[in-house]
């Protein structure tokens, strides 16, 4: 069976010249997503996905309650985990060492064009 993509163009206008990246989304059901969108300075992935209707980020982004893990299935370097993010995984039963993260705990940045991202729900 074939897994199709769907597109979320989250890019309206761009009066601001900002960078336009597109992150791969799979969904916990195995739905693909492509979603194309601008790299806001001060603003973390999981901000972007609610901005496309992704339920998650119950803690508002704090690290506190794990809704928006997930696994980072491309080879991005990504900033290092700190201590409240690695407490929180710690706490998950399905936590990868290499790939789990939270969503809310990666800054937005033009270097992440193109990563594939598995939400993961605990």
């Amino acid at each position: 069976m074939e897994n199709k993509e769907t597109l979320i163009d989250n890019v309206i206008e761009n009066p601001n010249n900002l960078d336009i990246i597109t992150i791969n989304i799979i969904d916990v059901d195995d739905t693909r997503y492509v979603l194309r969108t601008l790299v806001h300075q001060n603003q973390n992935l999981m901000e972007v996905f609610r901005e496309v209707e992704f339920a998650m980020g119950h803690c508002g982004g704090m690290a506190l309650c794990a809704s928006c893990h997930c696994y980072i299935e491309s080879s991005h370097c990504l900033n290092s985990k700190d201590l409240e993010e690695e407490s929180m995984l710690d706490q998950l039963q399905n936590i990868n060492s290499e790939k789990s993260r939270l969503i809310c705990q990666i800054p937005m940045d033009k270097s992440l064009d193109g990563i594939v991202i598995r939400i993961v729900r605990d």
